[in-house]
């Protein structure tokens, strides 16, 4: 299902009704899924990542490490809703240098209690007869989104979409990919931790 989701029926939103719809909906329901695919995004409203972006790699580890204390904020209110949110990295080797930076990112997350588990992209292979798998998010039973980025890797909106059936698939598809996924906190020591910076 997830494969065939820019083929199914939805609702194309721009950036700002997407960010609308997702703040509208998120803080009701109980988890979330999010499959992240594709290995280079910009992210130019982050101050790590203009730093990443720019080869300073150190200003960029501390700036994302100066993210910890809002990370850890949004976690505890997470917890206070009772709002379980799960991630499904997909890896290719060599780390791109965004992806290098985002696994840093991510770390922090997880030790603040985001569920987050990597795949490698032999793994997903099998779901990808026709094109990659999509950037997808799920909110509990009630909406997916399929998320859209420019032509830079820049957010510019999403494909939304409301059909139980479609909704349920994607979620247990995703499900099973983190069953199979390592927990990123014993794959970051091992595999990126050792790792120099990349050239950008």
């Amino acid at each position: 299902m997830l494969e065939r989701l820019l083929d199914l029926p939805g609702m194309e939103l721009g950036l700002d009704a997407y960010l609308d719809d997702f703040e509208s909906r998120f803080w009701r329901v109980a988890e979330s899924w999010k499959l992240e695919r594709q290995q280079t995004f910009r992210e130019p409203e982050v101050p790590s990542w203009v730093a990443m972006a720019e080869g300073d790699w150190a200003t960029a580890l501390r700036l994302a490490e100066e993210m910890r204390p809002s990370i850890k904020g949004l976690q505890q209110r997470l917890d206070e809703h009772g709002i379980t949110q799960h991630r499904v990295r997909i890896v290719e080797w060599p780390l791109s240098p965004y992806l290098w930076w985002e696994l840093h990112v991510l770390r922090i997350r997880a030790e603040e209690g985001e569920r987050i588990r990597v795949l490698d992209t032999a793994a997903v292979r099998p779901l990808e007869k026709a094109r990659e798998l999509p950037e997808v998010l799920v909110l509990g039973d009630r909406v997916g989104y399929v998320i859209r980025y420019d032509g830079t890797g820049v957010l510019d909106g999403a494909r939304k979409v409301t059909d139980a059936q479609t909704i349920a698939a994607c979620r247990e598809e995703m499900a099973a990919l983190h069953r199979q996924g390592e927990d990123l906190l014993s794959f970051f020591p091992r595999e990126v931790a050792p790792l120099p910076p990349p050239v950008v």
